[in-house]
C-alpha cells in the first residue's frame, strides 16, 4: 500500500474506531472534510474490511462500515458500573432539563399574553374614556333621565343573545375539533391544551350566561 493510501487508511480507521458507529463511504468522505478523495476512501475501506479491521454492513443498496468490535478492548466490570452511573446521572439531568424547559415555555406563553407598555397605556386610556362615559350615564340615571329607548333595549338584547349563541356554537366547534385530535393523542387532554396554548372558559373564570 502506497504511503498516501497508508495515511488515508490510518485516518479512516482511527475515525471509525473513535466514532464506533456505521458510516457510508460518502459519510466518511464528508466527515473527514474531503481530506482524501472519495475513490481513495473507498479503496482503503475495502482494504480495511479485507484485513478484518472493519466490518461491512449492507443496508439495501448502501454499504456501511463500522469498526470490528472484536478488535476493541472489552470494558471491565468497574468501567461498566461507571458507565451505568453516568447514564443514570445523565438521565436525571435530562429529566430536570425537561422540567425546566416546560417551566420556561409556560413563562414564555404568559409573557406573550401580557400587554406591552404601549398596549397597557392604550388600554388605560381606553378604560379612562369608558369610565368617563359611564360616569356621565350614571349622572343621567341619578337625575332620572331616560338613557335607553325601547328600540335600543330590543337591539341590545338581540345582540347579547346572538353573542351568547355564537359563543356556544364556537365553543362546541372547538371542543369537537379537539376531541377528534384527542382520539389519536397519546397523552391527556390537559397536556394537549398546554402544548398548543389553549385556555378554557374555566381557566379564565368565565361561564356561559343563561338565556331567557
Amino acid at each position: 500500500m502506497a504511503k498516501k493510501e497508508e495515511a488515508a487508511a490510518e485516518t479512516v480507521l482511527q475515525y471509525l474506531v473513535d466514532q464506533n458507529r456505521p458510516y457510508s463511504t460518502q459519510d466518511v468522505f464528508m466527515n473527514l472534510h474531503k481530506q482524501h478523495g472519495k475513490p481513495l476512501v473507498q479503496r482503503v475501506l475495502d482494504q480495511l474490511v479485507a484485513e478484518g479491521k472493519l466490518k461491512e454492513k449492507i443496508n439495501g443498496k448502501q454499504k456501511c462500515y463500522v469498526a470490528n468490535q472484536e478488535n476493541l478492548p472489552a470494558a471491565s466490570e468497574e468501567e461498566l458500573r461507571k458507565l451505568d452511573n453516568e447514564c443514570e446521572q445523565l438521565s436525571e439531568e435530562f429529566t430536570k432539563k425537561q422540567e425546566n424547559l416546560k417551566l420556561l415555555e409556560s413563562k414564555v406563553r404568559k409573557l406573550n399574553s401580557s400587554l406591552t407598555t404601549q398596549e397597557a397605556s392604550e388600554k388605560l386610556a381606553s378604560l379612562n374614556s369608558e369610565n368617563e362615559q359611564l360616569q356621565a350615564r350614571l349622572n343621567l340615571l341619578e337625575n332620572q333621565q331616560v338613557l335607553v329607548t325601547e328600540e335600543e333595549k330590543n337591539r341590545i338584547n338581540k345582540e347579547w343573545t346572538d353573542a351568547i349563541g355564537n359563543w356556544k356554537k364556537r365553543k362546541r366547534m372547538c371542543m369537537n375539533a379537539l376531541d377528534s385530535v384527542l382520539e389519536s393523542w397519546p397523552k391527556s387532554k390537559k397536556d394537549l391544551f398546554e402544548k398548543i396554548g389553549i385556555e378554557t372558559d374555566e381557566d379564565v373564570g368565565a361561564s356561559l350566561p343563561k338565556i331567557g
